[in-house]
């Protein structure tokens, strides 16, 4: 243990990767360890044969010309990485029994789809469009985003918004709407969150559709391409890189620097820490460090979101002409959102599931994802944690039988359902791969698996989410734990962190560090 890093950064998912980078442009040491064998954590593609498919990245927000993401990605030097918009007339396509709602590139756009397929609610539709443009006036007056002081002294002066903290989003839709049509049409976007209406914070859902409205992308060369520029940036200004480290606990010095430990046996020494892995995981790491009372009494009544199960298929199918084009599939089996997730909060899987499907080849044709003639599909349902456990902890791709022929009738039945929308798939396969919830525990090393961090709630969002210090100077979060999940949120919980972490590091000489906004940049921005 002979250097001391300036920071250890723990997980290389896009929390790790930004705030590790952002420290060391600044001329700070930087050690990022991962305990996968590769680094990006749920935006870790992976390659068989000719097809390169990613995991965890479908489309983003905000990536144009000017707009958060892009500046964003520019002041980390990382112009390379570029964007394909998807079509703005259907970004995503909410199919229940019977009614399909196309999520279209902007809110007045949207409305007027929504007044013209409800014309008995178009005043109601009005009213609720106005809501959501009124949050996205807000963030954008809150500079692209939502910190928890700006939303907290926002919300003070804007009564009428204070109840979308408090409120669940079936409670506020129902304050608008009686066509139980409408809470499909609005819940649809639950997906993206893991959440029906019943159980998802009504701001998060306001945000989280504002975020699309503006318009969605999706990166050229898929997820690989922003993991392949972070791990270049990064080694570019000196950073070191340690794949298979998994951390198994976190010791502070006497001289207030800190001892890292790895399952390897290794010892690594920082004079502060980030986290960017889940933050019950993260306070089950700290040997003897006491992290603040307000941290300790919410992580044991914490709730973490689903999980999920994935299929990964090559065709030969022509997709376009099937009529799939670039927008996402949501699927779902009947028009009542609560029941559909009831089966998944009783640790089931649901028969028949409702199910994402998305198709790389089409968002980037021209990257080479997969041979001519060829095309990727991505298949998602939602899943609890809890069928899974009994391979937790054993090693991808080497697991036992028994695991495999638990898994094969759930992949089936996703093929099998997602033949309403592409048919003869089951006969026109090249390759068919799944992954459950252990494998996102091997490489997210979440509480339960959960792939969107700690449960979006009411209870559970900001202002009533966790902070990025816990308590312990030179010790900080990053990552879904804090503002939310997805790669706009937690790249902002990572900017944060290293905001603090700059400050602690030249606290003899403080400097101002602009601190980005929480929640979802603004659809206007």
């Amino acid at each position: 243990m002979s250097r001391c890093y300036d920071t250890i950064v723990i997980g290389t998912g896009i929390g790790g990767l930004t705030s590790g980078l952002a420290l060391q442009r600044q001329g700070f040491s930087v050690l990022l360890l991962e305990a996968a064998s590769d680094f990006g954590g749920l935006m870790n593609p992976f390659q068989r044969k000719k097809f390169h498919f990613d995991v965890g990245v479908h489309y983003l927000g905000q990536a144009g010309p000017g707009e958060t993401l892009r500046r964003d990605l520019d002041s980390l030097g990382l112009e390379e990485v570029q964007f394909r918009e998807i079509d703005p007339d259907c970004i995503d396509r909410y199919v229940f029994d019977g009614y399909e709602c196309r999520l279209v590139k902007g809110i007045e756009r949207w409305g007027d789809t929504l007044a013209a397929d409800f014309p008995h609610e178009e005043r109601n539709v009005r009213r609720f469009i106005a809501l959501m443009q009124r949050v996205d006036r807000l963030v954008q007056a809150a500079g692209g985003g939502l910190t928890l002081r700006t939303l907290a002294s926002t919300l003070a002066f804007t009564p009428d918004l204070v109840r979308l903290v408090r409120l669940s989003f079936r409670d506020l839709l129902l304050r608008y709407f009686e066509d139980p049509l409408l809470l499909c049409a609005f819940g649809g976007c639950g997906g993206d969150l893991g959440l029906p209406p019943g159980r998802m914070s009504a701001l998060g859902a306001i945000l989280l559709l504002n975020y699309y409205l503006g318009g969605a992308h999706y990166p050229i060369g898929g997820s690989g391409a922003i993991v392949n520029a972070f791990v270049k940036g990064l080694k570019r200004h000196g950073a070191e890189l340690q794949r298979n480290q998994l951390v198994e606990r976190v010791r502070r010095r006497a001289d207030g620097t800190f001892e890292v430990f790895t399952e390897k046996g290794d010892c690594f020494h920082g004079r502060t820490v980030i986290s960017n892995v889940d933050v019950t995981h993260t306070l089950d790491l700290l040997d003897g460090i006491v992290p603040s009372r307000r941290t300790r009494r919410k992580a044991p009544a914490l709730r973490p979101s689903l999980s999920a199960f994935f299929v990964f298929l090559a065709t030969d199918l022509d997709l376009p002409k099937l009529g799939i084009t670039d927008a996402n599939i949501w699927h779902y089996p009947h028009n009542d959102l609560e029941s559909t997730y009831d089966e998944l909060f009783a640790g089931q899987i649901p028969d028949p599931p409702a199910f994402f499907l998305t198709a790389a080849t089409l968002k980037d044709p021209i990257s080479g994802l997969a041979p001519p003639g060829t095309h990727l599909i991505e298949l998602l349902t939602l899943a609890p944690a809890e069928p899974f456990k009994p391979w937790f902890g054993s090693p991808s791709m080497r697991r036992s039988e028994d695991y495999q022929a638990f898994k094969e009738p759930i992949a089936e039945s996703l093929i099998t359902a997602a033949e309403k929308y592409i048919p003869g798939l089951s006969q026109h396969l090249l390759h068919k791969e799944s992954a459950s919830p252990a494998t996102v525990w091997h490489y997210v090393r979440s509480r339960e698996a959960g792939i969107y961090g700690p449960e979006h709630s009411p209870d559970q969002y900001p202002p009533r989410r966790f902070l990025p210090s816990i308590g312990v100077p030179g010790f900080y979060l990053a990552g879904a734990s804090v503002f939310g999940c997805g790669i706009a949120l937690c790249s902002k919980s990572a900017f944060v962190a290293a905001g603090m972490t700059s400050r602690y590091l030249k606290k003899e000489r403080p400097v101002a560090v602009a601190v980005p906004a929480a929640g979802y940049p603004s659809a206007a921005a």
